[in-house]
C-alpha cells in the first residue's frame, strides 16, 4: 500500500484531478472539501501528507494548521500548502503554523507527483 494523503481542496474538479493523479501513482487518497473535513480526515486516517488549500470554507488552511498543531494524530505529518496565494506573508504564516512546504497550483500533475515522491523520500528527511 502506498503512502496516505489527505487532499483538502474545495474546488471539486481540481480535487478530482489531483486525487486521480495521486491514486494512479499508488497513493491512498482521502478527499476533503473544507477545513473541518480535512481536520477530521487527518484525525481518522493519520496520513503521511496533507495537501491543504489555503482558501476553503468553514476553516481555511491556516486555521486547519492551528487545529492540528498539537494533535497527536498529526505528529510527523507533512503539510503542503497548495494554493494560488503567492505572497511572502501568507507563506511565512503557513510555515510558522507548521507547513512543511508551500506550492502554487500552477504546477503540472507530473510535477505534483514528483514533489510528493521527493517529500516522502526518507533520504530527504
Amino acid at each position: 500500500m502506498g503512502a496516505i494523503i489527505v487532499l483538502a481542496e474545495d474546488e471539486p474538479d481540481l480535487r478530482a484531478l489531483y486525487a486521480e493523479c495521486l491514486r494512479r501513482l499508488g497513493y491512498v487518497v482521502w478527499e476533503a472539501a473544507d477545513g473541518v473535513e480535512a481536520t477530521d480526515q487527518v484525525r481518522t486516517h493519520r496520513p503521511d501528507v496533507l495537501l491543504l488549500d489555503h482558501w476553503m470554507p468553514v476553516l481555511n488552511g491556516l486555521e486547519v494548521l492551528e487545529q492540528l498543531r498539537d494533535a497527536r494524530e498529526a505528529i510527523g505529518l507533512k503539510v503542503v500548502m497548495l494554493t494560488h496565494q503567492r505572497d511572502a506573508e501568507t507563506r511565512l504564516e503557513g510555515f510558522a503554523l507548521g507547513a512543511s512546504a508551500y506550492w502554487t497550483k500552477d504546477l503540472s500533475l507530473a510535477e505534483l507527483g514528483a514533489r510528493i515522491q521527493a517529500l516522502l523520500d526518507p533520504a530527504n528527511a
